[in-house]
């Protein structure tokens, strides 16, 4: 009998020796749990304190309702209910998704990108041969009550035209321009507004221009009705 309450307290004091050893805290379910160095699952990495090589689910029911799940290393993605936040180190290294996915077809939609100081929505083709100056990208449109551009300075807005020494192109070069190209002068071409986009500052500055040379057109034409009217004998 003593024998086996020996054993008993042994093995007691042994498993108490072996709890200490890998946890600090109280040895209760009431008070925080803390460990000393870091911890690996299923990997020999250390590099954090935590480690953990494979999968990770939290759930709120088997429904997987509010789930939180870190994938394998493929997809490096973290699932937040129909959620997802991806983090891949793809073609765009270091970048952030936000987007919805399809668990069953394993499809994925990216609603949000930031590459660096660059944000896409729903886009995260972020870089092209001409893009350097251009931080926000956006597909399918954009619907606001309100758009401002800043103009940089005075000769960016077109009313140097009315300047007295403007260089007004005469309406018969216009219509031979016109005749040559198929379109107005400065003005891009079809071809070249779908390869390049237009920018919509510079758009609008260059229809103002436009309309204001068109206004000077029409005040020297109306000069010149004025003045055959008045070489019209008085009937």
């Amino acid at each position: 009998m003593k024998r086996k309450i020996f054993t008993l307290v042994f093995s007691l004091m042994g498993s108490t020796f072996l709890f200490a050893q890998q946890w600090t805290g109280a040895n209760n379910t009431t008070s925080d749990i803390s460990r000393n160095g870091k911890v690996s699952i299923n990997t020999n990495r250390t590099d954090d304190n935590l480690n953990l090589q494979g999968t990770m689910g939290i759930f709120k029911s088997s429904t997987k309702n509010a789930s939180i799940e870190f994938l394998n290393n493929s997809l490096q993605t973290i699932v937040i209910g129909s959620k997802d936040y991806f983090f891949p180190f793809g073609a765009l290294t270091s970048a952030f998704y936000l987007g919805t996915k399809d668990i069953l077809s394993n499809t994925t939609s990216t609603a949000l990108t930031v590459v660096g100081t660059k944000i896409g929505i729903g886009t995260d083709e972020l870089f092209c041969t001409d893009c350097t100056d251009y931080r926000l990208f956006v597909k399918d449109g954009i619907r606001t009550e309100k758009i401002k551009v800043d103009i940089a300075a005075n000769n960016g807005w077109a009313d140097y035209v009315f300047a007295e020494d403007y260089n007004l192109m005469p309406l018969k070069q216009v219509e031979q321009f016109i005749k040559q190209n198929g379109h107005l002068p400065e003005v891009p071409t079809t071809q070249e507004a779908i390869a390049n986009g237009i920018e919509l500052k510079e758009m609008n500055i260059l229809l103002l221009k436009k309309v204001e040379e068109l206004t000077l057109y029409s005040i020297e034409l109306q000069k010149r009705i004025e003045a055959l009217e008045s070489q019209q004998p008085n009937k």
